[in-house]
């Protein structure tokens, strides 16, 4: 962090502390020894998704959160995990200003396999709408192979 006094990029943070939305920090410069203090936030994902239908929608982290919480409803998957998988997707999707639903839902997927596989496999009924007992039944022999 660039001093805002003498313009030297050698700062050390001297102390943290959360205030409502933000982080406050007390930094202090290296080469003149002055304070100063800077709040950081976290930045809004401001992302269209186009849906399968073609509609344009904006993001939602609520319903990821939902899609993986019912997925994970019972099984081996702790709250602390589904928070994990949302934050994944959600690092997967700062940059862009528009994605496809469909690679939300990839990497979902991605993440359950990794965890659960019954969890997994619940996403990936409803996600990838199986169209009869056979396409199920192979998607689950695919996950034993692996």
């Amino acid at each position: 962090m660039k001093c805002i006094y003498c313009e030297e990029n050698s700062t050390r943070v001297v102390d943290t502390r959360e205030a409502e939305d933000k982080v406050r920090r007390r930094r202090e410069c290296k080469n003149c020894g002055r304070r100063f203090t800077t709040y950081e936030t976290a930045e809004k994902l401001e992302l269209t998704v186009v849906k399968r239908d073609k509609e344009n929608e904006k993001f939602q982290e609520e319903k990821v959160r939902n899609g993986v919480e019912r997925a994970a409803n019972k099984t081996s998957i702790t709250d602390e995990e589904v928070e994990e998988i949302v934050e994944e997707v959600k690092s997967m999707l700062r940059g862009r200003k528009k994605i496809e639903a469909e690679k939300i839902g990839e990497k979902v997927k991605e993440e359950l396999q990794k965890r659960d596989k019954v969890a997994y496999i619940r996403f990936a009924s409803v996600y990838d709408s199986f169209e009869d007992v056979e396409s199920f039944q192979k998607e689950v022999k695919a996950l034993k192979e692996d």
